[in-house]
């Protein structure tokens, strides 16, 4: 059980890390974090997960480029700009690639589990950012159940998360996102994030044998 909820912990950080990063411009002061000793210990460990390796190298040459770049918080905000507010736009939402029905999708899933994310993301609810950040909430209600029965519930909300939204449109955004990030930090992020949730759908499909051990 403690390997779980470390686990889980893990998990939830990871995905409030991705939906932070494309939900908007990262300052400066955050910027330079990603010279710090924290950020390259936690990207040293993602790479030794054999299938992050390559995306993980990928993010941190892209990261060496940014922390020399001129004026790199301005020019990091134009590189987001470019690639999700103009027109066109690398669309971060799941209509944009699939229906309008996935956003009403996500608002009945929303309503159903009682979450409201407006005061934290002013973006449609189909944006990518508030589908990660509702999969790590989901993850801390798994963690914190109080019983196998409501674990069990939280996970597969999880499930359905992953598959009936994000694994379903995000391949289509990461294509489109690297092919127009010419700089390339959004670019390497989108591959890591990609190969991240098809480990974590891995993850999910294994530790269910697990939910009654306890």
């Amino acid at each position: 059980m403690q390997e779980f909820l470390a686990t889980s912990e893990r998990r939830a950080e990871l995905y409030w890390w991705f939906a932070t990063l494309f939900s908007a411009e990262l300052s400066d002061e955050q910027i330079a974090e990603y010279d710090s000793y924290d950020v390259r210990s936690f990207l040293k460990s993602l790479s030794t997960l054999d299938p992050m390796r390559p995306a993980v190298t990928e993010l941190n040459e892209a990261i060496a480029r940014l922390l020399v770049r001129p004026d790199r918080a301005r020019a990091l905000t134009a590189d987001f700009k470019a690639l999700f507010l103009a027109d066109p736009a690398v669309q971060p939402y799941e209509s944009a690639h699939l229906t309008v029905a996935s956003l009403v999708r996500m608002q009945e899933r929303l309503a159903r589990l009682a979450i409201d994310v407006g005061a934290k993301y002013p973006q449609p609810v189909d944006h990518l950012g508030v589908e990660l950040d509702l999969m790590g909430n989901l993850i801390i209600r798994a963690a914190e159940a109080a019983s196998a029965d409501q674990r069990e519930r939280w996970l597969g909300e999880q499930e359905a998360l992953l598959h009936t939204h994000l694994l379903a449109w995000f391949p289509l955004f990461e294509a489109t996102c690297r092919a127009a990030d010419p700089f390339g930090f959004y670019g390497a992020s989108a591959r890591l994030l990609g190969v991240f949730l098809t480990m974590d759908a891995n993850y999910l499909s294994l530790v269910k044998p697990a939910r009654s051990a306890d």
